[in-house]
Parts: C-alpha cells; sequence; structure tokens
C-alpha cells in the first residue's frame, strides 16, 4: 500500500502553528473545526522544528490517536514557497511565510499540494495537504 492513500481515500496531513503554550483542548477544536470545515479526516499531523516540543501539540496528537511529525527544517524551508499565505510574523519567527502551510506541505514531500490553506483560530493556525493529483 503507498503511502498517498488509506483505505482507498487520500491521506490528508494537518500543518499546525500555534503561540507557545497553546492547550491540547484548544488544538484538537481546532484540529476538529478544519476537518469539519473541509469534509476531511485528518491522517497525521505536522509541525515545523521550532515547534517540536510544544507540549499542546504532543498532548493534542496523543490524544486523538494521531501521528505527530516535526518535519525536518530543509524541507520546512523548501516547503515556505509553495505556500499560498504570506505571513510577516511566521516569516520573522520560522523562517516560513505559514508554518502550518509548510509543515503540512513538507510533511508529503514535493508531490504535496494544498488542501485548504491555513484558517486562524484564535492562537492556531491549521492548514491541510495531501499528495498532489491522481497519477
Amino acid at each position: 500500500m503507498g503511502l498517498d492513500k488509506v483505505g482507498g481515500q487520500a491521506v490528508i496531513v494537518a500543518g499546525i502553528g500555534c503561540r507557545k503554550g497553546a492547550s491540547a483542548d484548544a488544538i484538537i477544536a481546532a484540529l476538529e473545526q478544519v476537518s469539519r470545515a473541509h469534509s476531511v479526516k485528518i491522517d497525521f499531523i505536522a509541525t515545523a522544528p521550532i515547534k517540536a516540543d510544544e507540549p499542546g501539540l504532543m498532548e493534542a496528537a496523543t490524544r486523538l490517536g494521531l501521528a505527530f511529525v516535526v518535519v525536518a527544517q530543509a524541507d520546512f524551508e523548501d516547503a515556505g514557497g509553495r505556500t499560498t499565505t504570506q505571513s510577516e510574523t511566521s516569516l520573522k519567527h520560522s523562517g516560513s511565510p505559514s508554518l502550518s502551510e509548510a509543515s503540512a506541505l513538507a510533511a508529503l514531500g514535493t508531490g504535496s499540494r494544498l488542501v485548504a490553506p491555513r484558517m486562524v483560530m484564535g492562537d492556531i493556525t491549521v492548514a491541510l495537504a495531501t499528495f498532489g493529483d491522481e497519477e
């Protein structure tokens, strides 16, 4: 079975950014809101190295039973050129114009595409990505 599909459905990764100290409850609520808004099931979550030790992200992934991937800095930076959102704050702090979009894209590699650009819910941003067009 390829990584591009799980049970016949496209793999969906949620890239997540958050303010320091964001709660797992708030992160779970944001993920549920994005999942409902786009009628997709999230397969795993990803973030940038700068957020690797954020306790709320780790706790949310554990409670949801989802893998939590911290993308490599080089992949994160490369994916930054494919984001649709341009945030000066994100660029200043993380090195990418959209931490959540770049994290989602980087987690699936160069053939990935955004399903949903960054959505902002309070202190949390979530973007969804999947693999590129069907081959």
